[in-house]
């Protein structure tokens, strides 16, 4: 499509230009006015608490020549900005991605789950860059305006795009699903994230299904086979239900009864499956099976979730006749993203775990994993933090992480927060991990700082807001060697 004249992106968004050049070409958007240059269109969004038009101005001074804006008006002091005049901003970009969407016949493959999302989409990238020329979800651009803005980045040499696609309320999936147009799909998990707005699991299944709204017959769906509310709308699963039986918007069950549903697992009933998983503590192998395909497979990661996660990779693969030895080779580069899980050999044979980007149940199990799996010559600390957005949940769901770290290898856990005080209380059922609890992160790392010694492996894992990748860094600038 290639550059895209403000006149043009005014169409396509069914808005119009009020003031400047519509002949100025745009090849980026961003909703930052931090971020853009000469050829950047700023996309102000009206928030709860900020409204973006009011950067306007900051976003000339940074570079930008261009913006949208909805409230019918040239702001002060922006003398050479090109306008485009919509009614919501929010709705313009949706519409422009969507568009944007549309003009490119590649394969679009979403991505979606309580927990996982990104990581899915780092290996299902890493096992196709080798043969497409791929455009991936960049950061935390997965909702309501990440969705568009990525579609955005396509051009004439886009062979495929993945797409990651989150949601925190009921009837945002319908919307995303409508934007991105996935001719492919995944669902990673049905988890406790967001069960505040959802109230209950059932209903978040309902949410993540819709991903597939926008598919006609062609569409491919894949779904967890381990995850047993989503083992019930499987083919071939041993506990699958009638689909009339199950909760879910009437498109989304036409649409489930039409198009081809596979699954993927660790059962040799699945369609795609791991056997002979191996872990060592620099990773992990294992084979890959699908039909008569028997492929030896080597990550530099460890944990289940991680195979999981390979499996779609590989599968996604398969389905686009991708030739094996690129997405092995692809899969065999991955690497975790900051605060996802890295393993970091530090100085005096510390091992540092980060993985304090975000928590939930399902991920809290996944992080105390890795940390039964490494390496350590010495103790297995586990700093675990309140998990949030957990609603009438919150006990619930802190007690069931007490009890898998009662069930792990732990030696020390050391409990953050108010709500990490029911992990704790589940914990001691262990005799042999010893507890510690702190109200804020300020004295949990004061004490860890005295605590940790050689030879020691330490997890960080909390919700983003509890800021645990603070204390990790601090760890991290202790026990590295100048």
């Amino acid at each position: 499509m290639g550059l895209l004249t403000i006149g043009e992106i005014a169409e396509m968004m069914g808005g119009t230009v009020i003031d400047g050049d519509p002949c100025v070409t745009i090849s980026d958007y961003s909703y930052n006015s931090r971020e853009g240059d000469s050829e950047t269109l700023f996309l102000p969004i009206v928030g709860e608490r900020v409204d973006a038009h009011d950067f306007i101005k900051d976003a000339l001074a940074h570079g930008m020549i261009a913006t949208v804006t909805e409230r019918g008006r040239i702001e002060e002091d922006t003398e050479g900005m090109t306008y485009i005049a919509v009614n919501n901003t929010a709705e313009a970009i949706a519409n422009l991605g969507m568009r944007f969407r549309r003009c490119f016949d590649v394969p679009c493959i979403g991505i979606t789950g309580s927990v996982g999302k990104t990581t899915t989409k780092e290996m299902i990238y890493a096992s196709l860059c080798e043969a497409f020329n791929t455009i991936k979800t960049e950061g935390n651009k997965n909702g309501q305006l990440g969705v568009p803005v990525m579609c955005m980045k396509m051009d004439e040499d886009t062979e495929c795009l993945v797409l990651e696609m989150g949601v925190s309320l009921p009837g945002e999936m319908n919307n995303l699903s409508r934007i991105a147009s996935p001719d492919m799909a995944v669902v990673t998990n049905i988890g406790m994230s967001h069960i505040g707005n959802f109230i209950c699991r059932e209903n978040t299944r309902k949410e993540k299904l819709a991903i597939v709204n926008a598919m006609d017959e062609n569409g491919v769906l894949l779904l967890n086979g381990e995850d047993e509310l989503l083992a019930e709308i499987l083919p071939g699963s041993p506990n699958q239900k009638d689909i009339e039986d199950i909760e879910l918007y009437e498109e989304t069950r036409e649409i489930l009864g039409k198009i081809k549903r596979y699954s993927y697992g660790l059962c040799k009933w699945c369609d795609f499956y791991a056997e002979d998983i191996e872990a060592d503590e620099n990773g992990t192998s294992f084979v890959f099976r699908h039909e008569d395909i028997k492929l030896p497979v080597r990550l530099n990661v460890t944990g289940r979730h991680n195979v999981l996660n390979a499996v779609v990779a590989l599968a996604f693969a398969t389905l686009l006749k991708v030739d094996y030895s690129l997405a092995v080779n692809g899969l065999a580069e991955y690497r975790p993203l900051a605060m996802r899980g890295n393993i970091e050999k530090l100085s005096k044979g510390i091992v540092l775990i980060d993985d304090s980007y975000n928590a939930s149940p399902d991920s809290m199990k996944s992080g105390l994993e890795i940390l039964d799996n490494v390496a350590a010559s010495g103790r297995r600390i586990a700093v675990l933090a309140d998990m949030l957005e957990l609603g009438d949940y919150e006990e619930e769901c802190h007690r069931l992480v007490g009890r898998y770290v009662a069930k792990s290898k732990t030696d020390i856990l050391v409990a953050i927060g108010k709500a990490a005080q029911y992990i704790a209380e589940e914990a001691k059922q262990n005799e042999n991990t010893e507890v510690i609890c702190f109200e804020t992160r300020e004295e949990a790392m004061a004490y860890i700082k005295e605590l940790i010694t050689e030879g020691d492996a330490i997890l960080f894992k909390g919700s983003r807001g509890m800021g645990l990748d603070k204390p990790a860094a601090e760890i991290r600038t202790m026990f590295t060697e100048q």
